[in-house]
């Protein structure tokens, strides 16, 4: 298992259900410039979440073509192959989800009685 920070892992879960919206896999999706697939690389110790791309030609060959960087705090800076609009889609949804999940809502406290200097 890949570790890096929550949000980054929840980037990465809405990239993984992209791609199986398009290929029924957990690394490649269809791009608008060909077929792509995703290769996790070493874990971070400040929790981003970073890879390799290919791309995959049409004879099932596949060619390093970029590489992909989500940092520890949900913001993909990085991921080649994927639209701006994936990206904001991506980063939208896991925010959302890592809100319901994660957030704390801060208890009310009771309001003290105003104290007035005379």
């Amino acid at each position: 298992m890949y570790k890096c920070s929550v949000k980054a892992s929840l980037v990465l879960d809405q990239m993984r259900s992209r791609c199986q919206a398009d290929t029924q896999t957990n690394n490649k999706w269809y791009g608008k410039s060909g077929n792509y697939m995703y290769i996790m690389g070493r874990e971070n110790a400040d929790g981003k979440a970073t890879g390799v791309v290919h791309k995959i030609a049409d004879d099932g060959s596949h060619k390093l073509c970029g590489s992909f960087k989500i940092l520890s705090d949900g913001i993909i800076t990085r991921f080649t192959g994927m639209s701006k609009a994936d990206w904001n889609n991506a980063m939208r949804s896991a925010e959302a989800e890592y809100k319901t999940k994660y957030s704390e809502t801060a208890p009310t406290e009771e309001n003290a009685p105003e104290k007035v200097a005379v």
